[in-house]
């Protein structure tokens, strides 16, 4: 995965060890991931839906099919307490995701055996969620990222996500250079357009009318839905590694 060229945005500080660490970089990356901006580059996140083995799981849960707004509600609620909780909060939402996802395993129609734990999928969605987050806070502050600034902010994000991962030979890739090469190799050999993919698509693209929303606000929920769905959805595919995005259905 390429990333931006530019200057180190951050003064870089030495520790004892003699190994350059991070500056504020880190901090500010941290204060983005707690923003509403996040929410706008969501279906960056759509690149999970590639990979087959978590479409899968998706697909016989439901929870996309049945209810797309509320899935995608409780997920900016749960990375609101994982990444801007404290660490008590923290630890007890790492603690119940993990729970919830033991018993999400099976066959899929496409005869893909998944588990929500096997650490490619496991791995491959907080992975997918890193580089979202990575992606927004470029687009959004601007900033030219030094490849020791993208090893600060991944480091960050392992730190704020420590008690979701997985340990020994499963454990997330450390260096970020190491981590942008393995992304670049699932998009070539593992991802793929999958019915799944076209599903949320779709409901991005032609959101449902919330069941929050009056009566009355409905007409005007008709006009706007589709030119809003269509700006989010440019949004989060333009922060899209590019032969990801070449499988998203829209132009």
């Amino acid at each position: 995965m390429t990333c931006p060229a530019g200057h180190a945005s951050a003064e870089l500080q030495t520790t004892t060890d003699g190994v350059s660490a991070t500056s504020d970089v880190g901090d500010r990356f941290e204060r983005f991931t707690g923003s509403v901006f996040v929410g706008f580059f969501g279906a960056a996140l759509f690149d999970q839906t590639m990979l087959p083995a978590v479409a899968a799981a998706l697909e016989d849960t439901g929870r996309i099919r049945y209810a797309p707004l509320q899935r995608a509600l409780r997920t900016a609620a749960s990375d609101q307490i994982v990444f801007v909780g404290d660490e008590a909060d923290r630890r007890a939402e790492a603690e119940r995701l993990v729970r919830l996802h033991r018993d999400v395993k099976g066959v899929g129609a496409n005869g893909v055996r998944y588990s929500a734990l096997n650490p490619q999928s496991w791995n491959w969605i907080l992975i997918s969620t890193f580089f979202m987050h990575r992606g927004a806070f470029v687009a959004i502050t601007g900033e030219q990222l030094s490849a020791a600034d993208d090893q600060a902010i991944w480091d960050r994000f392992r730190h704020l996500t420590a008690d979701l991962q997985l340990s020994g030979r499963s454990a997330l890739i450390e260096n970020y250079g190491e981590l942008s090469s393995y992304y670049d190799q699932v998009a070539a050999d593992s991802l793929e357009a999958t019915p799944m993919l076209d599903r949320v698509v779709e409901h991005a693209l032609r959101p449902a009318s919330p069941s929050f929303l009056p009566g009355a606000a409905a007409p005007l929920w008709q006009l706007t839905a589709g030119e809003v769905g269509h700006f989010l959805a440019v949004l989060g595919f333009g922060i899209m590694h590019p032969e990801v995005r070449a499988l998203v259905p829209m132009p």
